[in-house]
């Protein structure tokens, strides 16, 4: 598998697709219900950073719950960026619960670390 995620000791693990095109390397991490503002996203080199925190949307007066399948707390997921990547033209932007990232692609890498805004 040419993309590696990392994720240890997070309490939530948010489903993320990653696909490239002839022009852009693609990353959609699912985040319904979260804003912009509890997202942190950072390009580290190759290495694409994406943090946050999800809450829970249950009764915090519940006596008890019956099925709890929604999960809640911190994540990171860290993914390796196999090909070179302009830094200075990431875009970020939350649509319809779904952070999508693009990174265009480049023949040249680029160093540094860049932390990558959400768009409105």
């Amino acid at each position: 598998m040419p993309f590696a995620p990392e994720w240890a000791g997070e309490t939530a693990h948010p489903p993320m697709d990653i696909f490239e095109d002839v022009a852009e390397v693609h990353v959609e991490l699912e985040v319904p219900g979260m804003s912009r503002q509890e997202l942190n996203i950072r390009l580290d080199r190759d290495r694409l950073s994406i943090e946050g925190f999800k809450h829970g949307g249950g009764d915090s007066e519940c006596l008890r719950y019956i099925c709890v399948e929604r999960e809640v707390g911190i994540f990171r997921r860290i993914v390796e960026i196999p090909v070179s990547v302009d830094a200075s033209g990431v875009r970020a932007a939350l649509v319809d619960g779904v952070l999508k990232i693009k990174l265009p692609k480049v023949t040249e890498r680029r160093r540094g670390v860049v932390d990558v805004p959400i768009d409105d």
